[in-house]
């Protein structure tokens, strides 16, 4: 390849480096994009499903703990 002979060999690998941020980068955010909208289409009652009952039972003895009774 013609374009590369006019570089020296530490600014090839430079190049190499900000491509190999720059894809990873990328990959991160596809990533992070793609478990926000997972996380949107999962309604909150599948949350209590997967739980085991003894975390149920311990949240659902703080959250009537904190209520005020009228």
């Amino acid at each position: 390849m013609d374009l590369f002979q006019n570089f020296t060999e530490d600014q090839i690998a430079l190049m190499g480096c900000f491509v190999a941020l720059v894809a990873s980068a990328s990959l991160m955010y596809v990533s992070v994009f793609l478990n926000r909208s997972q996380l949107k289409s999962n309604d909150s009652g599948a949350l209590s499903e997967t739980l085991p009952i003894s975390v149920r039972d311990e949240r659902a003895d703080v959250e009537t703990s904190h209520r005020k009774v009228a």
